[in-house]
């Protein structure tokens, strides 16, 4: 059988509605001459339609798989009107506007669900009927007044083209008013759940997840042949379509959706269910689709939840997967913290109108905000202040959301058309299928120290994985064969608002130095410029910071007693016992006391209650003789050494000095307060430079 029986194509002048580039189909009426006779038909059914819709032309020829959105409409037997001289129509309309382009081809396909059903064309030469009858004048035919053709369905599943015929029919275009209005968009109904560590199994995307809650009261039966459900000792009365209610045979769960309450005892839901069974208790839980799922983080979200202000999602319950049958106790219902999103709505917008766009979002204290913000389309939008989206479980009962529906965010788009009545073939228009809003949370953290031993500030970001959680590597940097840097420069073009940070970190080695490169430390690099310099709210205001080495690592603490050294001599004679505090491998500056700026880093071999005894002797005259100590930090970082005209040095961890470098690799970490307000890195440019 043939996909179709006519396809009718059209030309769609753009003359004839005022050059608009789009226009909006409401209906077509086409003209019946019969229509089978009710309960003598072959397709199984007493009063078989017809089906219609509207689709593409390709090369000059209509495509019937390529239908245009809701388009496709059924029409019921008694909705088609039959008459002797084609003067009464059938409607096909639209439930929703038929977007077309002008200036092409499109067209109508008709399917009848019986070969009984007689449509009325024009064929050239033919009689023309009037309502008095038949006329004894002749068709002129089409005369191209519609630019289109008729094709008729053939055995062969091809058709054939006619150039002689054309249906009646009629299509009838939108023409709008002068108006303003205003459409509200709003977050679909999420749950964000954290959930413990008892979790059993794995929960499926795009399953249904339920509240494990007692059974309501009464039984059910249910058929795998039938959707009408059977209650006993219940009342089913007090359920609602679009209720969704969970069976089990004790090994399949179904989740079925209400579709009409019949009486007290019956109801039917939206399919069969996958088992019989007669006698089963049934529950009617909140219920969501499962939508993301973190085990490492304990998180699972669900959308499409069925939370209303008597069934709702709780914490201290347990979430069932209705098809993988895990399972997992909810610790908490959260909300998802919002700092940036980006709207991709698609929005027609003809130059005889305009439309604007506004958003709000629950604040901290999960209340919308008196104020909106416009909205930029198709682009980056950051929160003007910390936002959530709540699940859906929070908002059913907060009064101080959006609307009567409580939601957590909104975008306004408000339509404006004020054209004259002759032009206003044209509209903005969404496109209910393209309303896509992604919102996104960054994710970052201001922590990247910890106590480690004596240090209550160790950086952990010295180490392989540090805690600071958005950070960028690069790739590694070698240098031609022979050639050595003695110091490193970093240029940072950044935006850093108050409550941020931007601390870039280099590893260094040298070819001679036979520890891995992966295995070296990350240092620290100082702020050199606009210490004190940060970004307004403008994400534009950029500015220009420079890193480069420290002088000596940074001091965990300055030692106590007196201290004296000897030239050529690698003891450092001390009146206290410093064995306690400093041991083999620490980093310790000795610098003068008299002239601090004069001073030398040196890794230490030993210490006891008389001295400190460095790995090598002291040549340095600058700081002979009575002398500070401090402990250093960190033990593997690299330095400007001051007493080899600040070529970097490192130690490696077995306590060798290497002056110089030839490979390198750079890590910046970004730091932040709160996640509403982060830095941001535009340009980086990294130099290896002589000292």
């Amino acid at each position: 059988m043939s996909t179709f029986d006519y396809i009718q194509t059209f030309y769609v002048n753009p003359d004839t509605v005022a050059n608009a580039t789009e226009i909006m189909l409401t209906s077509v009426d086409l003209f019946f001459k019969a229509k089978p006779a009710e309960n003598a038909n072959v397709s199984g059914t007493t009063k078989p339609g017809i089906n219609v819709w509207i689709c593409e032309v390709e090369n000059g020829d209509p495509n019937p798989n390529l239908s245009l959105v809701n388009s496709v409409k059924a029409i019921d037997y008694d909705s088609v009107n039959i008459s002797s001289d084609a003067q009464t129509p059938t409607v096909v309309g639209f439930s929703n506007p038929v977007l077309i382009k002008t200036d092409r081809y499109y067209g109508i396909v008709i399917k009848y669900n019986d070969p009984a059903y007689d449509i009325w064309t024009n064929v050239q030469g033919d009689r023309l009927i009037g309502s008095g009858g038949v006329t004894n004048t002749a068709s002129p035919g089409s005369q191209s007044r519609f630019d289109g053709f008729l094709y008729k369905a053939t055995n062969s599943n091809s058709y054939d083209k006619f150039s002689n015929k054309d249906l009646k029919f009629k299509v009838k275009v939108a023409q709008f008013i002068s108006n303003t209005v205003t459409v509200p968009l709003v977050n679909k109904d999420y749950e964000f759940f954290t959930i413990d560590s008892t979790s059993s199994g794995a929960f499926i995307g795009g399953e249904w997840c339920y509240q494990n809650v007692a059974n309501a009261t009464g039984t059910v039966t249910v058929s795998s042949a039938s959707n009408t459900i059977v209650g006993s000792g219940t009342t089913l009365t007090g359920y609602n379509i679009e209720d969704k209610l969970v069976v089990s045979n004790g090994t399949v769960s179904d989740v079925l959706t209400i579709t009409n309450v019949i009486n007290a005892t019956a109801m039917t839901v939206d399919r069969f269910p996958s088992f019989s069974a007669s006698g089963i208790g049934f529950k009617v839980p909140p219920i969501g689709v499962v939508y993301f799922t973190d085990y490492t983080k304990n998180k699972v979200y669900l959308v499409d939840s069925s939370a209303n202000s008597s069934v709702k999602f709780a914490t201290g319950t347990r979430i069932i997967g209705a098809r993988s049958g895990a399972s997992a106790n909810v610790t908490s219902i959260d909300r998802f913290q919002v700092d940036n999103f980006k709207p991709t709505f698609l929005i027609g917008n003809p130059t005889t109108s305009d439309y604007s766009m506004v958003y709000n979002i629950a604040n901290s204290s999960n209340a919308m905000p008196a104020t909106t913000n416009n909205l930029e389309l198709l682009k980056f939008n950051n929160a003007v202040r910390e936002s959530y989206i709540l699940s859906r479980s929070l908002e059913v009962d907060n009064i101080n959301l959006y609307g009567a529906t409580r939601k957590s965010a909104v975008v306004n788009v408000t339509f404006n058309v004020a054209v004259t009545e002759a032009n206003r073939f044209s509209v903005p228009y969404l496109k209910t299928n393209e309303l896509d809003f992604f919102f996104y949370q960054n994710d970052i953290n201001n922590t990247y120290t910890e106590t480690r031993g004596s240090i209550t500030d160790y950086d952990t970001e010295v180490d392989r994985n540090g805690l600071a959680k958005s950070k960028y590597i690069s790739k590694k940097i070698s240098f031609g064969e022979g050639r050595y840097a003695e110091d490193v420069v970093v240029y940072l073009a950044g935006y850093r608002p108050a409550g941020t940070q931007i601390k870039v970190y280099a590893k260094l080695h040298n070819a001679a130095d036979k520890e891995a490169f992966d295995d070296k430390a990350w240092t620290p690099l100082e702020l050199k410029n606009n210490t004190d310099r940060f970004s307004t709210e403008d994400p534009k205001d950029l500015w220009e910071y420079t890193y480069g080495l420290p002088q000596y690592p940074e001091v965990h603490t300055a030692l106590s007693g007196t201290f004296l050294t000897t030239l050529s001599s690698n003891s450092i004679a001390t009146s206290t016992d410093q064995s306690s505090i400093v041991s083999t491998g620490d980093l310790v500056r000795v610098y003068s006391v008299l002239t601090p700026e004069n001073h030398e880093v040196f890794p230490v071999s030993s210490a006891n209650s008389t001295a400190i005894t460095l790995f090598k002797p002291i040549s340095n005259t600058n700081i002979v003789g009575d002398v500070g100590v401090q402990k250093l930090k960190y033990k593997n970082v690299a330095w400007n050494n001051i007493a080899n005209d600040n070529v970097a040095r490192y130690v490696t961890s077995s306590y060798t000095e290497f002056d110089t470098y030839n490979t390198m690799q750079i890590k910046v970490v970004l730091l932040s307060e709160n996640t509403h307000t982060v830095p941001k890195v535009e340009q980086i440019q990294v130099i290896g430079v002589s000292a």
